[in-house]
């Protein structure tokens, strides 16, 4: 820009000074400059500062929850099919002490313990649902509902009894719940003659 270069005014007229400027500049044969005029910034589109929201993940499309798992006799079973044989082996590796398999089984004897009363509770409050269900149904006159949890409910209080049997064999040391324990002093018994082949027998000198 040229040293007698103005700028015009934004709404497009000239003011006094820019007109007396203009015809110096004429007296001298120089051309007038052009006039500035001040454009509108460029619109720049949303995306390119701005991810769209559709690919931001809403706040609100949160996992649910996951659902605790039911305490009923088939979680009951899970456990006592477990073959403790190779945990019992690992721990007479770690300490070879039969005080230290008693505890052990101790332990093991005890998570049972506390597995039944759980299933025992749920079968408790699950049955109490059921009476609510049968009683309130039963007012509405809904027969075939009624006969229907009453069929269901028959067959919870046979696992309810099955779970009393698993208790009280709990409780002995006999039945499903022994296997615990044989399969873990198995194992530990086999670790200790790992110990003692190794330790003595592995080295015997050969003939």
């Amino acid at each position: 820009m040229s040293l007698f270069s103005f700028v015009r005014s934004s709404n497009g007229t000239s003011t006094a000074d820019e007109v007396k400027t203009d015809k110096v500049l004429a007296l001298h044969g120089i051309a007038p400059p052009e006039p500035v005029t001040r454009t509108a910034s460029p619109e720049v589109p949303e995306h390119v500062f701005v991810e769209a929201s559709k690919n931001k993940p809403s706040k609100a499309a949160v996992e649910p929850p996951l659902v605790r798992a039911t305490n009923d006799i088939h979680t009951l079973y899970l456990y006592l099919e477990q073959n403790l044989e190779k945990r019992g082996y690992e721990d007479a590796l770690i300490n070879p002490d039969t005080s230290y398999m008693e505890e052990n089984v101790l332990y093991i004897n005890n998570d049972l313990q506390l597995l039944i009363a759980r299933v025992k509770l749920y079968y408790t409050g699950y049955l109490r649902t059921i009476d609510f269900h049968i009683d309130s149904r039963s007012r509405s006159g809904m027969l075939e509902t009624v006969d229907e949890l009453v069929t269901h409910k028959k067959t919870v209080e046979e696992e309810m009894r099955e779970v009393e049997t698993i208790g009280k064999d709990a409780d002995t040391g006999k039945g499903l719940c022994q296997n615990l324990v044989l399969g873990y002093k198995k194992g530990f018994r086999n670790g200790f003659a790992a110990i003692t082949y190794n330790a003595v027998l592995g080295r015997k000198p050969n003939p």
